[in-house]
């Protein structure tokens, strides 16, 4: 059974009868986030997944070679070597509960945040696909983890309050280091909207591709210990999928919602949008760099159905008459496509398919 087409096909139905296109729709929430975890949580550790069923599956098994000492010593990423002690030695070495664990916590704060802040749950999960961060969480581990902390961020940046902002992001550091980047959030949040916003993104945007490899070398102390050391890249292939991806949002966001002070929500998401495509020109030194972006990018799946949110209120910087032919056709567009990209990408990954449950 292709259980990737069957996810996706129980995700759509039970939205269209459980009003899962709505916004607050909790019920539906709850629903999909146990579909989700699922195929995500109950997988077959051993076989499904890249780095989970290789890399990071040897480094738990390797836990009894390691004193608390020795672990607890270590500078960096140290809340997932812990995590991973303490698993092993609670359940026998038993790594399904490791990946559960893991699996549950990066679900419950998708489905927080997409509950809180999506006026549309069902786009929002489906981006979640289409951009492949799902796929993303079955290989990496720690960054996962530290992704979930930093989406639950989100919240704290929105309302200024800047410790529990700091506390959540430096709770994600502790097991991936790099998501200390998304620190930069909260003085990038302090830019008023407006021209001189995006006159700001594009001067830094400029800026930062030009002076990529002085800016990568210091970057890669962060990644020191997990292939980081590349300091050279041919800066052409930063024109790619994912970084056009980037961009064409953020120009429909200024297109079809223009950003104001009032509209903070939107406004702040629009900037995390631009910092992601700062972080992405460094994708040609290799995806761990490109990795970086995703702390940032990640929100997408709730800013993309926040810029054809009809119950909002927008200025868009073409006639109305157009804008509600956009409306109707895009959510539709951006939907099909996202589920064609992970289906495909999915079925064609020797790592994810065909699908095993652990109890098969």
């Amino acid at each position: 059974m292709d259980y990737y087409k069957l996810l996706v096909a129980l995700i759509i139905g039970t939205a269209l009868l459980m009003h899962g296109y709505r916004q607050g729709s909790k019920g539906y929430v709850i629903i999909a986030c146990l579909m989700l975890f699922a195929i995500y949580g109950l997988r077959d550790t051993y076989i499904i997944g890249g780095d989970s069923s290789s890399s990071y599956l040897h480094q738990f098994q390797r836990m009894p070679n390691y004193s608390w000492q020795s672990i607890l010593s270590l500078s960096e990423n140290v809340g997932y070597r812990v995590l991973n002690k303490l698993v092993y030695e609670l359940t026998d070495g038993d790594y399904q509960v490791m990946i559960t664990l893991i699996s549950v916590f990066v679900t419950i704060c998708f489905g927080v945040t997409i509950y809180k802040y999506s006026p549309n749950p069902l786009a929002s999960i489906l981006y979640h696909f289409g951009l492949l961060f799902y796929i993303f969480h079955f290989s990496a581990l720690k960054q996962s983890i530290a992704m979930g902390f930093v989406m639950l961020s989100l919240t704290p940046l929105l309302e200024r309050k800047l410790f529990r902002f700091f506390l959540l992001v430096m709770a994600g550091a502790v097991f991936h280091l790099p998501a200390t980047v998304f620190l930069l959030a909260y003085p990038v949040s302090k830019l008023r909207p407006g021209r001189s916003l995006l006159v700001v993104l594009a001067v830094v945007l400029i800026a930062t591709f030009i002076l990529r490899q002085p800016l990568v070398n210091i970057m890669s102390s962060l990644y020191k210990n997990e292939g980081g050391s590349q300091t050279t890249a041919d800066g052409g292939t930063f024109l790619r999928t994912k970084s056009l991806i980037m961009i064409g949002i953020v120009v429909a966001a200024v297109i079809f919602r223009k950003p104001k002070a009032e509209d903070k929500a939107y406004t702040i998401l629009l900037e995390l949008m631009g910092m992601a495509i700062v972080f992405q020109t460094f994708c040609s030194y290799g995806n761990i760099y490109e990795r970086l972006a995703d702390y940032f990018f990640q929100f997408s799946v709730i800013f993309l159905p926040m810029v054809f949110d009809r119950t909002a209120d927008r200025e868009p910087l073409i006639e109305w008459r157009m804008m509600e032919v956009i409306d109707t056709a895009a959510p539709f567009v951006f939907c099909g496509y996202a589920v064609y990209r992970f289906i495909d990408t999915a079925t064609h990954n020797q790592y994810l398919y065909p699908f095993h449950f652990f109890f098969e």
